[in-house]
């Protein structure tokens, strides 16, 4: 990860626009495990 972040930086993105990239991939992420569980409790637990 650290290495993208120096990719980005020697490329002028700034760092809110780094942030925000972050914040979506914690939230795509995040509902990915959402779905899964929402399955998993529609299955009754199994």
């Amino acid at each position: 990860m650290e290495h993208y972040l120096g990719v980005a930086r020697e490329n002028d993105i700034s760092e809110a626009q780094i942030s925000a990239v972050q914040g979506i991939a914690m939230a795509v992420s995040a509902g990915r495990v959402n779905a899964q569980m929402r399955k998993l409790d529609a299955r009754g637990g199994s």
